[in-house]
This record gives C-alpha cells, sequence and structure tokens, in this order.
C-alpha cells in the first residue's frame, strides 16, 4: 500500500540524479518510500533536463509533482556514433561516458572541437533566455493540468533583472544556488572533493532531501530525520 498518492518526475543533473555512484537527495527520499521518477543524468545540460521533463509528462499521465533541478550553463550534451565515441567520449579525461547515447561532455575541454565551441560557439544571453522560456511554459503548462511544480536552481544562472521578476515565484532559490549553500554548510569542509565531482556529500543530501520533501509530502519527514540521526 503507498504512503502517499504522490508521484514526482524529477529531471537534474548530477546534483540530484540517483543512478549514480555518489547517492543524492532522491535516493534518500526513494528510501524513505516517495514514489519518484528519475529522467536526469550526471553532467547533463539544462536542455536535457527540461526535455526530459515535458517529454516525460507527455507519457505519464500519473505523474502529479514536478522537481525540476536547473543545473549550470555553458554545458554540451552530443548524440553520439562510433566515431564520436572513438574520437570526443574514450579519449576524454573525466567525461569519458554517455547516457543513453548522448556525451555530456558538460565543460570539458579536452578535444579541440569543445575548445573551440567554447570560443566561438558558446552563446550565454541565447541560452539563459531558452532556458528562461522553457521553465516559464513548463510551469504554465503544469498549473494548467494540476500538476505540481518545484523548481530548483542548484548553480548559478545569468539571469537578466526581467527574468529574475518573472521567475522570483517560481524558482525556489533564485539567488542562492544550491551548491552555494552546500557550501556555507557544516558539511563541505568535512567532506573530501576530488577533481571536478561537485557532487555534494550525503550528509547535506539528507538535508536537502528533508528540505524538498517539505514542498512533496511531510509525512516523510520523520522518516528522513530518523535517516539523519543515524549518520
Amino acid at each position: 500500500m503507498l504512503l502517499s498518492n504522490k508521484k514526482v518526475l524529477v529531471s537534474g543533473c548530477g546534483f540530484s540524479f540517483g543512478g549514480q555512484e555518489r547517492k543524492t537527495w532522491v535516493n534518500v527520499l526513494r528510501s524513505v518510500g516517495v514514489d519518484i521518477v528519475d529522467v536526469g543524468g550526471p553532467a547533463v545540460s539544462n536542455q536535457w533536463i527540461l526535455n526530459r521533463v515535458f517529454l516525460k509528462l507527455l507519457e505519464d499521465s500519473s505523474i502529479n509533482h514536478v522537481v525540476l533541478q536547473l543545473t549550470s550553463i555553458g554545458k554540451l550534451d552530443v548524440e553520439v556514433d562510433t566515431q564520436r565515441q572513438i574520437e570526443l567520449v574514450d579519449t576524454d579525461s573525466l567525461r569519458n561516458f554517455t547516457v543513453d547515447g548522448i556525451w555530456p561532455s558538460s565543460v570539458s575541454v579536452d578535444h579541440e572541437s569543445k575548445k573551440l565551441y567554447n570560443q566561438w560557439l558558446f552563446s550565454p544571453r541565447l541560452e539563459t533566455q531558452d532556458v528562461f522560456c522553457k521553465t516559464m511554459l513548463l510551469h504554465d503548462w503544469c498549473k494548467s493540468r494540476g500538476i505540481e511544480l518545484t523548481v530548483l536552481q542548484a548553480y548559478d544562472i545569468p539571469w537578466t533583472d526581467q527574468q529574475k521578476v518573472s521567475l522570483s515565484s517560481i524558482v525556489l532559490n533564485l539567488s542562492d544556488p544550491l551548491y552555494d549553500q552546500y557550501q556555507r554548510s557544516e558539511f563541505y569542509k568535512c567532506h573530501d572533493h576530488v577533481g571536478q565531482n561537485t557532487v555534494p556529500c550525503k550528509q547535506y543530501q539528507i538535508d536537502l532531501a528533508a528540505g524538498i520533501c517539505k514542498h512533496i509530502d511531510n509525512m516523510f519527514l520523520s522518516r528522513i530525520q530518523r535517516i539523519s540521526q543515524a549518520i
């Protein structure tokens, strides 16, 4: 018997994605009984994060709550074939993996093509505008269908002042990204951060899970608190 009638769709980068070695708040919520569909991925871009949410909502009408975790801009997801796998993926020092046939290159510049992309093609204003438009449209789409939407920002995004005004009632932590919160927390200094992996430590993920749980269903909070006390 389900403890709650909430079916939660989550999409985010490695800060949230539950299918990786480091456990996240998604794993914590699942462990206490929250019904979660996770369509995020490690190092993926906002394009992936937003598109996967909408496509899953079209596919599954039983979802009644969405947690959207926005990531930083400047990430590039690339479709992979055999040649790209050998040339781009296998030779990368950090992003040497694919997700559903996509190489989440993130901000890697090992390959010359990424260096050239960053120098000549990356367009911060246009990318931020794209994230803004999709987030606003997703908010209206969910509202019209009675689907609750919780939007969190993991890293800083260079919103314009006008965009901030429009997003102020949609993005819960618009001026204080999750990673900034993590760096200020008591957990950050106690965790060994290796390389470029910015996935927060387990203690912080449990604390974050409790905060997100308040927007989903308070009935799971006591279980999360017991996990926190056992650490």
